[in-house]
C-alpha cells in the first residue's frame, strides 16, 4: 500500500511539472503583463531609514475542546511592546455550547479593547494583527463596529493604529482590469526590493469606516505585508515613508517584532487546553474530542 502511494505521488509530481505553465496560465491569463505594468505605476521603491520608535503588538488566540455536547473554551489577547514588555492582557474561559465564530468575535473585541487601553502610553505605533476589513466582514456584531469607532475617536493621533497582515484576499485595486488573484499577488511579482504601494481606499466597507490599504516590503527579498489605516484618506507619500521608517526600526525579516512577540505570548495550544481540561476533570471523559485550534 505504501509503495502504491509513493508511485502515485511520483506520477503526480511529474504531471505537475509537465503542466506547470498551463496551470499557471489559469491564474495569470492574457492580462497578466498588463496588470504588472499597472501595479508598477502604483509601487514606490523606497529604502527605509530606520527611525527609533516604540511599537506595540496586539494579537489574540482561542481554542476549545468538546466533551459530549459541551465545550471547554479559552480566549486570550495580549499587548506586547517591541522591547518585549507585556503592557496589558485579557482572557476568558468557561464551559458552554459555543461556536468557533463566537470565540473569534470575542477575541476580536479583546484586541480592540487592548488597543484602546495602551494609547495612554503614547506608543508610536499600535500594530493589531490581522485585517480590519476581514474582521468587519466576518464579525457582523454592531457592537464591534462601535468599539472600533470608539478606538479611533479616543486616539489623539499621537499613536498610529495599524492593522497588519501577512496575506490578503482583497481584489479592490486590479479587479476592473481583469485580475484573477488578490492585489498582493501582483505587487509581490514586481520584484524583491523594499518599497510600498500608494495608499488606496478600500470601498468594500465604506459605509462603516474609511480604510486605507498599503502594501509594503520592509526588507529586501521578503514577502509583502499589508497595512490598513483607518480615517487617513489623505495620507501623503512622505507620511507613508515615515511610517515605513518607524516600522522598520524593530522588524525581523520584514515583519514587526512586536507582532511576533504578541503571537508567541498569546498562542493557546492544544496542550494548554488539555491541561485546563485536566484541572476541570474532563481529561479522560468518554467521548471527548481533540481541540479545534492550535
Amino acid at each position: 500500500m505504501l509503495e502504491l502511494g509513493i508511485i502515485l505521488l511520483s506520477d503526480l509530481y511529474l504531471d505537475a511539472i509537465k503542466n506547470k505553465e498551463k496551470k499557471l496560465s489559469s491564474i495569470h491569463g492574457d492580462e497578466f503583463d498588463d496588470l504588472l505594468k499597472i501595479a508598477s505605476t502604483k509601487w514606490v521603491e523606497y529604502e527605509p531609514i530606520r527611525k527609533p520608535s516604540l511599537s506595540v503588538g496586539i494579537d489574540s488566540s482561542w481554542n476549545k475542546k468538546s466533551f459530549q455536547g459541551i465545550d471547554l473554551f479559552v480566549i486570550d489577547s495580549v499587548a506586547v511592546s517591541s522591547h518585549n514588555h507585556m503592557l496589558a492582557s485579557r482572557w476568558d474561559y468557561g464551559i458552554s455550547n459555543i461556536t468557533g465564530d463566537s470565540l473569534s468575535a470575542k477575541a476580536m473585541k479583546m484586541e480592540i479593547d487592548l488597543a484602546k487601553s495602551v494609547l495612554d502610553q503614547k506608543p508610536d505605533y499600535v500594530c493589531v494583527d490581522g485585517s480590519i476589513i476581514s474582521n468587519l466582514v466576518h464579525n457582523k456584531n454592531a457592537t464591534y463596529k462601535e468599539n472600533v469607532r470608539a478606538l479611533f475617536d479616543s486616539n489623539d493621533e499621537e499613536s498610529d493604529v495599524l492593522f497588519i497582515s501577512k496575506n490578503s484576499t482583497s481584489k479592490t485595486q486590479f479587479k476592473e482590469y481583469g485580475s484573477r488573484a488578490a492585489d498582493i499577488y501582483y505587487y509581490n511579482k514586481l520584484g524583491h526590493k523594499t518599497g510600498f504601494s500608494l495608499a488606496n481606499k478600500n470601498n468594500f466597507i465604506s459605509d462603516s469606516l474609511d480604510v486605507i490599504e498599503i502594501y509594503a516590503r520592509l526588507a529586501a527579498y521578503v514577502p509583502l505585508i499589508k497595512i490598513e489605516i483607518i480615517n487617513r484618506a489623505n495620507i501623503a507619500q512622505t507620511e507613508i515613508q515615515n511610517l515605513i521608517d518607524g516600522l522598520c526600526y524593530h522588524s525581523i525579516k520584514g515583519y514587526p517584532y512586536c507582532l511576533k512577540l504578541a503571537h508567541q505570548s498569546c498562542k493557546i495550544t492544544n496542550n494548554d487546553v488539555k491541561r485546563l481540561a485536566s484541572l476541570y476533570g474532563f481529561k479522560n471523559e468518554f467521548g471527548s474530542r481533540d481541540s479545534l485550534n492550535e
